[in-house]
């Protein structure tokens, strides 16, 4: 079942830009130029904060502490954040992690601020600061049905009756169906996940032809979704499972593996989630899925921005 492994779409950005990105950065650094942040998982949810650049050493980037319209935010230790600066009309996209929060930095000879480090940039590459927003796919129109099949749903407590499965699959779709005794992602003797699962293999095996739910596409980026769910409850889903997702877009099927990161209970037994893609992973901006998802993105931004100013 594992034993193929499918040939990467990554291209990996040539060292000379990357250098050039470097080098940027380090400028835009000895500028204190401006630095946008937001959760890697939840744009378009969280608003972007913005602080100055301060000083980038061995231990990472320090920023300013951040802000949103003049009120403080924070973030906690560990959380993984996508980081946008804009210098010299290129827009620097970073992933990075919060590595210690709040503690004063010098901005300058005769002045000290708050401020919080994050670890050294990863995924440095260029970019738009507008694909840390999320495009409402329902303001555009469109109507994009989703499937979904449900990974780490591996339970060993089989279903009583046949009545209990009626009456589980007539409320909650067909989450039942979606238990398993094996899960599709072997474990080491630990119990522990290989870092590099075979995502093509786990999608064709879970890919039954009755979907365990289905819904609709609402808001995308290039790094996550937000979907519609019909007949599920908030409190049937857990936080960082993974769904597999099927759906076309701009004339192309894409297949995709999320994880579930927030949700809401709507009226009508249906349920608002918002989830992170974890496949194609966030390495590989060059996976065609992702190329999508982003220039459906800008699409879509651009149509509301025109429509905003002939309103």
């Amino acid at each position: 079942m594992f034993s193929k492994k499918p040939k990467k779409n990554s291209e990996p950005e040539p060292a000379d830009s990357r250098r050039e990105l470097e080098q940027m950065l380090r400028d835009a650094i000895d500028r204190n130029a401006t630095v946008g942040i937001v959760r890697l998982g939840y744009s378009g949810q969280d608003p972007l904060a913005q602080g100055r650049l301060l000083k980038w050493d061995g231990e990472g980037i320090s920023i300013e502490q951040l802000q949103i319209i003049g009120r403080d935010v924070r973030f906690t230790l560990g959380t993984r954040v996508e980081a946008f600066v804009k210098f010299r009309d290129t827009t620097i996209v970073f992933e990075a992690k919060v590595a210690d929060v709040y503690k004063v930095a010098k901005l300058n000879d005769d002045r000290a601020v708050q401020s919080l480090r994050l670890s050294s940039p990863q995924l440095l590459r260029s970019g738009d600061r507008r694909s840390a927003f999320r495009s409402s796919i329902t303001a555009s129109g469109d109507e994009i049905p989703v499937h979904m099949w449900f990974v780490d749903r591996c339970d060993d407590e089989a279903v009583e009756s046949d009545q209990e499965r009626e009456y589980a699959q007539m409320y909650y779709t067909d989450l039942v169906a979606a238990r398993r005794n094996v899960s599709l992602i072997p474990k080491d003797e630990d119990g522990q996940e290989p870092r590099d699962i075979e995502w093509v293999d786990v999608i064709r095996d879970v890919q039954v032809e009755k979907p365990h739910a289905i819904g609709r596409l609402v808001d995308l980026t290039a790094n996550g979704l937000g979907l519609l769910m019909y007949g599920i409850k908030k409190m049937q889903l857990d936080r960082f499972e993974r769904i597999v997702l099927r759906f076309d877009l701009e004339e192309s099927s894409l297949d995709l593996v999320v994880e579930v990161r927030h949700s809401i209970d709507l009226r009508g037994s249906t349920c608002k989630v918002g989830t992170l893609i974890v496949h194609p992973g966030i390495g590989n901006m060059h996976a065609p899925q992702r190329r999508v998802l982003e220039q459906v993105a800008m699409r879509v931004q651009r149509e509301q921005i025109r429509h905003r100013r002939s309103a």
